[in-house]
């Protein structure tokens, strides 16, 4: 083959003209293909040509009252007919409502660890058509560029654009502690007790001030401050009686019903921000999605709120 040719098929003529082909090819007739396409036999012939010309051999022998494939032909029509039934099999297999849906869960590593993984057998159970990939990153959502059909973020509503935002639920941010950090497990409910213990705090994450001032306590001085990138290490911290943390009840659920975490002060302040299942505004009420964000959110509300010492 010359370097022309080959630079020529590097890709492929359009879809259409071996669909026209291939009805010609099992007719043996470009006016019965043409009944078949709901084109005239014309737009048939003329399609065929096309077809020979980026080809650069006949197809056909245009014959009196039919069309004969030539050798090319014949060679050509049983791999497109092969190929048109392989595509239109899997289109329909895909299609089925009825048949398995396979999606990609997009995670913030700490949500994923302290909240998704524990659950997801039970959607998995509940749900057995739809097959679950997670994923756990903190990366920019593109739903354009990325093979992600639903993504999991803190944060903002207003800071997402063009997408789908739906509440994971409703955020209210707590101080936690391990149980062997308290004094004759009582809430730390003054100032002066917080002193002697270490703040664990996110980098760039819900500073501390903005929930000891509503509750009362904007005073309250910490011994010293570790900062750290990830709330699931902060939370393992917490429990390792290495200081006191804000968290939220969908995070720190797992380690309060297991006794390592308990409420360090009653105090819950609602905030704005919090975790927002994010889908494609084009693709995002496709069933297996919705049924994978009803979930998501029933969850969130039928499990108990942190406890308070």
């Amino acid at each position: 083959m010359d370097t022309s040719r080959a630079r020529r098929f590097k890709r492929l003529p359009p879809l259409n003209l071996f669909r026209v082909f291939d009805a010609a090819a099992r007719h043996g007739s470009f006016t019965l293909a043409g009944d078949e396409l709901c084109v005239t036999p014309s737009a048939v012939s003329q399609q065929i040509r096309q077809l020979e010309e980026f080809l650069e051999f006949r197809l056909f022998r245009r014959l009196p009252r039919r069309v004969e494939l030539t050798r090319e032909g014949t060679a050509l029509a049983a791999v497109v007919q092969e190929s048109l039934v392989m595509l239109t099999t899997i289109c329909e297999k895909l299609s089925d409502p009825a048949g398995p849906t396979v999606i990609c869960v997009n995670a913030a590593p700490s949500l994923a660890s302290k909240w998704l993984v524990p659950r997801l057998k039970r959607f998995m159970d509940s749900h057995p058509t739809i097959k679950v990939t997670l994923i756990a990153s903190n990366d920019a959502v593109d739903f354009d560029r990325q093979d992600i059909d639903i993504a999991l973020r803190w944060g903002n509503p207003a800071e997402w654009q063009g997408v789908q935002v739906d509440p994971l639920g409703a955020t209210a941010l707590f101080p936690v502690i391990s149980p062997e950090m308290l004094d004759g497990s009582r809430p730390l409910t003054t100032a002066a007790a917080f002193e002697d213990h270490t703040l664990l705090q996110l980098v760039n994450g819900t500073p501390w001030s903005s929930w000891a001032e509503s509750a009362g306590l904007s005073g309250a001085r910490f011994r010293d401050t570790l900062y750290f990138g990830e709330a699931d290490h902060m939370l393992e911290a917490a429990a390792q009686g290495q200081g006191i943390c804000l968290t939220t009840d969908i995070l720190a659920s797992g380690e309060i019903a297991r006794g390592r975490l308990v409420a360090a002060h009653p105090r819950r302040v609602t905030i704005d921000e919090g975790f927002h299942i994010l889908t494609s505004a084009i693709y995002g009420a496709k069933p297996a999605l919705a049924q994978f964000r009803t979930w998501l959110q029933r969850e969130v509300a039928e499990a108990p709120a942190g406890n308070t010492p």
